[in-house]
């Protein structure tokens, strides 16, 4: 039952990601916002940080998911802050988040779990 709510934190985080961004028209205006930068790389921080909690019964179940590399950035984020690479930020922001909440949201496994 945890892992539903440890997912559940992982759509809300995606969702504040994508809302963030929807403003957002290019990389420049990214890396001209510290505002932004700052909201998105703590969202990102912090799916990272969930996903350390899902049991791997669970991660099995979202194959699609590639949890290595989310638990990764999250520990990136965490120890070398100021050496992130804003580029992949914007990249993983405009394009990996949206297809991590389609993977949450549309999954059978968690609509079962709703």
């Amino acid at each position: 039952m945890k892992d539903k709510s440890y997912l559940e934190r992982m759509v809300k985080y995606s969702k504040k990601i994508i809302k963030y961004m929807d403003e957002v028209k290019s990389f420049e205006e990214f890396e001209a916002n510290e505002e932004k930068m700052d909201a998105i790389v703590l969202n990102l921080e912090q799916i990272g940080e969930t996903a350390k909690k899902i049991s791997i019964e669970t991660k099995e179940k979202f194959s699609c998911i590639h949890w290595p590399s989310i638990i990764g950035l999250r520990n990136m984020i965490s120890h070398d802050y100021e050496g992130i690479k804003l580029t992949i930020i914007f990249e993983i922001a405009t394009k990996n988040i949206p297809e991590l909440l389609e993977n949450l949201n549309h999954h059978e496994s968690f609509n079962k779990t709703q």
